[in-house]
């Protein structure tokens, strides 16, 4: 579904969260799909549904499914109070539109896991 570099890809969490800058990621969290892929970490012993959905469809992360913006279990998870919920959403949205390569260009600027994006 994507171009770009691979690693800042898979640093993209299911939910639209940015790892790639994130403190916490950089210091010490795994991330949400970091070890899967290799077998280091169980798909079926993760306790978040949005990353077994995703993850079990072979997605990048929900902005490659094209029921995102009508699935129940990311959009009660977007209307959790709290702005990183709002920014989250918008970065499904923008790479929906725009694509990972243009998500990973801005996000690489970011200092967390989320950050403003420029006027289209």
């Amino acid at each position: 579904p994507a171009g770009g570099d691979c690693l800042s890809i898979a640093e993209i969490g299911c939910c639209g969260a940015y790892c790639g800058t994130c403190k916490a990621f950089l210091s010490s969290c795994k991330g949400c799909k970091t070890g899967y892929a290799e077998g280091g970490r169980d798909i079926t012993k993760a306790k978040c549904t949005i990353k077994c959905c995703c993850m079990s469809k072979g997605f990048n992360s929900c902005a490659d499914c094209a029921n995102a913006h009508t699935c129940d279990t990311l959009q009660s998870f977007f209307g959790h109070a709290g702005y990183k919920y709002v920014k989250y959403r918008q970065a499904i949205v923008f790479i929906r539109c725009f694509g990972y390569d243009a998500f990973l260009d801005i996000a690489n600027g970011w200092s967390n896991a989320y950050g403003k994006y420029p006027d289209r």
